[in-house]
């Protein structure tokens, strides 16, 4: 319990792997995790409890069911994962992983974290940026939100015009940001949240078990993540060499034969996406004529994707340091409080409310952050009148995003007033405001409905109640003699041993009980 200050740190929740990333001495740098690595595997799994990380990739190849790959993409649909009976969507299976990112950086950092920048892909709807920070908080961190190219230019930190193209294992962001006297401005943002370097690992992973003769494969069989895992270092093999000879672990009744892999048949399986994702940066550079064509993401080390760059837009750089540490080192430079920076994110989508038949256009793609819209609506007849919010797709994604839904009972003629606050995180705040003055505010949900209504977990109301009373203790420890230290000391670890355990709740309400009186 060192120091008043609680330190923001910098946090990157890949895809495939997450990092979490704090500003010392004013150097930033990547936050090493229990297992003694920068990168935490972005897995969860159940076994008599949550399992994150290489714990949870262990637990898959020992064949359990219950672990749950690539769930950022996942976040804000209709996935959905049953843990002991209880169903949990893609962002709430986040929360054990985002929670185990604070306490590693709170034995780092040697004090408690509260508050987080959360690095999100620019693709992401504003339904999707809501449940990333709501999972933070469920973790244990106040979150504010940037986007992943935006902080990437923060840690190249120079001026200019910038064209940032972010390929990650599970999205794609191609954004234009222009960085002049410390304010950091995204002119354009388009992308994928669905598609990345990871479909190249599956696409490449069924390619070698065509070769090796090996029937299907489920998607749980620890067999085929051995299989992907494969794939993904031959990838990253044949990003260095033309050629490569894999010998493959036991995945049938007998040994295989090393096969020799060629770099031409991986591009094969790439190169139409490739080609697709140069267009849409051709057509941003032409338009925007930016100073440098920046690449990050671990799936940006793909040389077609270089050749591909430099023949039809410009020679790509990169930043001095890793690839895949720029994002999260950059959210860290925006958490500290060393410089000021000023970012105006933009809008990517538009949004559009749907009122019965009708479908009005209430804020526009592109248009910069914090932004305030209203829009006024009237009845037709007596009756129940829907208005629903979405937003729509960029160039690169799929079908609009639903944000809000309500049903309405109104006279004929009779008036209501559709408030939107967008704030400079990118988190969107309706409100409804009818003639005689009532207001109604317009939760975001994946459901379009009820989401706070669902009850929450008592573990997770015991861990928040534990940090809230732990942080309230760090200016009274001073005030404490030794053995009422070490009485605190002693009743922190006990709670913490078992606040996570649903059946312990009598146990951690007498702890809290304690830790209160010390108050």
């Amino acid at each position: 319990m060192s120091g008043l200050k609680q330190p923001t740190v910098g946090i990157d929740l890949g895809t495939r792997n997450a990092l979490c990333a704090c500003v010392e001495d004013g150097n930033a740098m990547v936050i090493p995790n229990r297992w003694g690595r920068l990168v935490t595997p972005s897995v969860v799994g159940w076994d008599e409890g949550w399992k994150v990380g290489e714990d949870a990739v262990r637990l898959s190849l020992r064949g359990a069911e219950e672990v749950w790959w690539d769930l950022k993409r996942r976040v804000g649909t209709s996935f959905s994962a049953v843990v002991e009976g209880t169903p949990h969507r893609a962002e709430e299976l986040l929360v054990p992983l985002l929670t185990a990112l604070r306490e590693d950086a709170e034995a780092y950092l040697g004090t408690f974290v509260s508050s987080c920048v959360l690095a999100v892909p620019a693709c992401f709807s504003l339904l999707q940026r809501e449940l990333m920070a709501r999972a933070a908080r469920a973790a244990g961190m106040e979150a504010r939100v940037v986007a992943e190219p935006t902080a990437a230019t923060l840690a190249f930190g120079r001026e200019g015009r910038f064209l940032v193209f972010d390929f990650g294992a599970g999205t794609v962001d191609i954004s234009v940001v222009e960085s002049e006297g410390g304010v950091w401005q995204v002119l354009e943002s388009v992308g994928s949240p669905e598609t990345g370097g990871y479909d190249f690992d599956l696409a490449l992973a069924a390619c070698l078990k065509e070769r090796l003769l090996l029937s299907e494969l489920e998607e749980s069989d620890p067999r085929w993540r051995t299989l992907v895992a494969e794939a993904e270092r031959v990838k990253i093999a044949l990003s260095g060499v033309a050629s490569y000879e894999w010998t493959p672990p036991p995945l049938g009744p007998r040994p295989s034969n090393p096969l020799m892999v060629e770099r031409e048949e991986m591009e094969r399986l790439m190169r139409f996406f490739i080609r697709r994702l140069a267009h849409v940066v051709r057509r941003l550079w032409e338009r925007y004529e930016p100073d440098h064509l920046l690449l990050v993401g671990g799936s940006s080390r793909i040389p077609l994707l270089k050749e591909i760059l430099e023949r039809e837009v410009a020679l790509p750089e990169r930043l001095s340091l890793c690839a895949e540490e720029a994002i999260a080192v950059g959210a860290a430079l925006y958490a500290s409080g060393g410089q000021e920076r000023l970012l105006l994110d933009a809008l990517s989508g538009d949004i559009e409310a749907l009122w019965g038949d009708e479908v009005e256009k209430i804020v526009a793609s592109g248009s910069p952050l914090p932004f305030e819209a209203w829009k006024e609506f009237e009845a037709k007849e007596v009756g129940r009148v829907s208005l629903r919010l979405q937003q729509t797709s960029g160039e690169l994604r799929g079908e609009p995003s639903p944000l809000s839904a309500v049903e309405l009972e109104l006279r004929a003629g009779e008036r209501v007033t559709l408030f939107c606050r967008l704030d400079a995180s990118g988190r969107l705040s309706a409100e409804l405001r009818r003639e005689d003055g009532a207001r109604s505010s317009l939760p975001l949900s994946a459901g379009a409905a009820g989401e706070s209504d669902k009850k929450e977990d008592p573990a997770v109301v015991n861990e928040r109640r534990l940090r809230e009373l732990k942080l309230a203790l760090v200016p009274l420890e001073v005030c404490l003699d030794e053995e009422q230290r070490g009485r605190l000391y002693r009743l922190i670890r006990q709670a913490e041993g078992v606040c996570f355990d649903a059946r312990s709740v009598e146990i951690v309400e007498g702890l809290v009980k304690d830790l209160e009186s010390l108050v």
